[in-house]
């Protein structure tokens, strides 16, 4: 007996008494539903009585006054405005620049690397295979924070070509490809094709 009265009493509310409980949720959203038009309706009300009180205050207002208050008006919408295109335009310099310092040092790196390994071919200017794989390992943490997406693309593809052995005019066309994004990056104008390459 006592644990069918301990049962009962465990019971949820909404399963004992499931029309009372449907009631109360209806009275509720009644409530809630007349509640929201009052304010709905107040907040017409007072937005209406301001709008009136505004256009028989500005009727009452000398010409010159009104022309002054609009100008007025004009001037400090123009000046907010003006403000939030200098700032981010400032912000975007900014941020412009800080890049381009990060990415100077890891590009200035990757020519390196290009200029060491033209130079291997001749006598005395061997670029060893564990200082290759170090001056690979240094650049790709570098652009893997500062390079732009451009960069990053062509940087993988010319991993895939090179590790594929095929080191004909495929692997040189996208490393122009790469010194040209990264002039690009650095604020500078692309070169004609083949004329980077002429420098190899």
């Amino acid at each position: 007996m006592a644990k069918n009265q301990e049962h009962t009493s465990s019971e949820k509310f909404s399963d004992r008494y499931p029309r009372t409980n449907a009631f109360i949720g209806l009275v509720m959203i009644v409530l809630m539903g007349y509640g929201i038009i009052a304010v709905i309706r107040n907040a017409v009300e007072v937005i209406g009585k301001s709008l009136l009180w505004l256009v028989e205050t500005v009727s009452s207002l000398d010409v010159v006054i009104i022309v002054a208050l609009i100008s007025g008006m004009v001037s400090i919408v123009g000046i907010v405005v003006s403000s939030i295109v200098a700032k981010t335009l400032e912000y975007k310099r900014a941020r412009r620049e800080y890049l381009t310092q990060k990415r100077e040092v890891a590009y200035a790196e990757f020519i390196d690397m290009i200029y060491k390994l033209q130079q291997s071919s001749k006598p005395g200017k061997a670029y060893p295979q564990n200082e290759m794989v170090e001056d690979i390992l240094r650049f790709s943490k570098q652009i893997t924070l500062w390079g732009s997406s451009r960069v990053v693309n062509n940087w993988v593809k010319f991993k895939e070509i090179a590790a594929g052995g095929n080191e004909g005019i495929e692997n040189l066309l996208i490393t122009e490809q790469l010194m040209n994004d990264m002039r690009k990056d650095l604020g500078l104008s692309r070169v004609k094709k083949g004329n980077l390459l002429a420098f190899f």
